[in-house]
């Protein structure tokens, strides 16, 4: 885990990580889910209905 290698040991396994994991939890470098940024869920992009863009532009 700490990159320490036991010479002789008879249960050399992944302790805390599944077989298939796939790279290097503890480097600075590891994208974390939780610092991945994500889009804001309150904002939503809204599109004008068609037709009131052209009944304001009527009304000057």
């Amino acid at each position: 885990m700490f990159g320490f290698s036991f010479d002789g040991h008879p249960n050399m396994i992944n302790l805390y990580l599944p077989a298939d994991f796939v790279g290097h939890p503890l480097r600075k470098d590891f994208p974390l889910l939780a610092r991945r940024v994500r889009p804001w869920p309150g904002i939503v992009d809204v599109e004008p209905m068609p037709g009131v863009a052209d009944e304001e532009g009527e009304g000057e």
